[in-house]
């Protein structure tokens, strides 16, 4: 029957996310049938290269995510057969890994920057603010680029008369805007510069080959840094108002024809699951990533979670159901499709593995906005497997394919 219905497109982590969990599953069955513990499995077949290109990677941490994750969840003397572990009231208990790794994309980014006689400055960008904190780490970025306070910067984002700063997706909005942002800052910096470094009243006179720092609201010589002046000297001794600058974002296509991008991370489930009843519930998550340089941790900590808990639901709740008659989804509003609540995700912790990569991008960010979804659902897939001995491949988990 033709339909008018609407053609699903992305969500958080396509691809990544729905076949994490098939892979992660399957690397599971691959270490139980050789009677290698799972973490172990992995670590013996960690891939130093990208397999399939054979490209170096930019930056891999996933070592120690796997090392760090595994040691705050406590694996250390997980057995290896499932049904072995029961809590003091009879419920199953497993323990479950889950491999996350998501590509560090950029798109294209443009920003305006300038810095203003009374010693302020503003940056101006067309980004997009959902909720996952982009007005905060891109100001943050802003103000460090500028040499200023956040409370001396005006922040402009979020209409489209402004430089666009493409789309805020794919994990990529922090690094592409940010990188636009960053650049407008520099090139404002490098104009003021030039200002002040070619007045022969300035301090900073012929510091041209030597350079300047951009601090605190002054410019400091690179070699000599007692000699500074202010951004409102330099502009007030010129008679400038303001001074402009502009930013590019985009990727470089050279690091990335020679290196493969990702961000990596390990999840690690607890599940508890009534033995005759097969009612399932997630006790713990702790997830370890690695994804170059954090802006905001509070900010990041936050993204993790949700991808975490996202993760959740995708193992053990979220399925729409179809009528067949109609074309039109059976349980469209949130009392029959299931998402979890805090009762089913009481314990989440997400451990930041420092990383640095010097050739993602001049600021070495990569996105955190999907790596938490990608190998938490498996990791619950897993526990569940080795708290029962049964093996799901049909996922939400429900008590029938359990039972």
């Amino acid at each position: 029957m033709r339909v008018d219905t609407g053609t699903p497109l992305f969500m958080r982590a396509p691809g990544e996310a729905t076949g994490s969990i098939a892979l992660e599953s399957a690397i599971d069955e691959m270490a139980h049938a050789c009677g290698i513990d799972p973490l172990a499995f992995r670590l013996q077949n960690y891939a130093e290269v990208e397999p399939i290109s054979g490209r170096p990677f930019s930056s891999k941490a996933l070592r120690e995510c796997y090392l760090q994750g595994a040691e705050r969840f406590g694996w250390q003397g997980r057995p290896l057969a499932p049904r072995q572990m029961r809590d003091r009231d009879g419920l199953l208990v497993g323990w479950g890994l889950g491999t996350a790794t998501f590509p560090a994309f950029m798109f294209e980014a443009h920003a305006k920057a300038a810095l203003r006689r009374d010693g302020t400055g503003v940056m101006e960008i067309g980004a997009h603010e959902m909720g996952q904190g982009a007005l905060t780490a891109l100001a943050q970025i802003a103000a460090d680029g500028l040499g200023l306070d956040l409370d001396r910067l005006e922040f402009k984002s979020g209409s489209s008369d402004l430089p666009d700063a493409g789309i805020a997706g794919g994990s990529a909005h922090t690094a592409t805007a940010g990188s636009a942002i960053h650049n407008a800052g520099a090139d404002v910096v490098a104009r003021l510069a030039a200002v002040a470094t070619n007045d022969s009243r300035s301090p900073l006179f012929g510091a041209g080959n030597a350079g300047v720092i951009a601090r605190d609201g002054r410019l400091f010589r690179r070699d000599d840094e007692s000699r500074s002046e202010s951004y409102t000297d330099i502009l007030s001794r010129a008679g400038l108002a303001e001074i402009e600058g502009r930013g590019k974002g985009a990727s470089d296509p050279a690091a990335q024809s020679a290196y493969a991008m990702h961000a990596h991370g390990a999840v690690f489930a607890e599940i508890k699951i009534d033995p005759e009843l097969g009612q399932m519930r997630v006790t713990r998550v702790v997830g370890a990533f690695a994804a170059g340089r954090i802006i905001n941790p509070r900010m990041v900590r936050s993204q993790l979670y949700g991808g975490m808990i996202w993760g959740v639901s995708f193992a053990l709740h979220e399925q729409t159901v179809m009528d067949a008659r109609s074309g039109r989804p059976m349980n469209a509003n949130f009392a029959e499709y299931h998402i979890p609540v805090n009762a089913d995700v009481p314990a989440l912790d997400a451990i930041m593995v420092e990383e640095r990569d010097p050739h993602v991008n001049a600021l070495g960010i990569k996105g955190v906005g999907e790596i938490g979804i990608t190998g938490t659902a498996g990791a619950v897939a897993n526990a569940v497997w080795h708290a029962t001995g049964v093996r799901v491949r049909k996922f939400p988990i429900t008590l029938d394919r359990l039972m």
